[in-house]
């Protein structure tokens, strides 16, 4: 495969990484940098495929409304829901802080 106009560097997976809160060892630094890479080359392949003469869709689009029509009706009951609940406290589910 050619090489993508865009290089990827170890230093931007880093950086990429670090934004995601992720700890990588330098081994998967190397490994996503190469993954990335081969990505970056099939977009690029991609972006100068000639397109000019596909239509735009394959399937003509139906422009229909195939979502029901809102109804109103009665809440499930908080006994019902909470049956399956792993913990709650007293009407509500009760689940561990995401935050500190």
């Amino acid at each position: 495969m050619p090489e993508p106009e865009t290089e990827l560097s170890s230093r931007q997976v880093e950086h990429v990484a670090r934004l995601a809160r992720l700890g990588i060892t330098p081994e998967e630094v190397v490994r996503y940098r190469d993954q990335l890479r081969h990505i970056l080359t099939a977009i690029d392949a991609l972006k100068r495929a000639d397109t000019s003469k596909v239509p735009a869709t394959a399937h003509p689009l139906e422009e229909r409304n195939i979502m029901r029509e809102d109804e109103r009706q009665a809440s499930l009951p908080a006994e019902a829901a909470l049956r399956n609940a792993p913990s709650r406290e007293d009407s509500y589910f009760k689940v561990k802080a995401i935050q500190e």
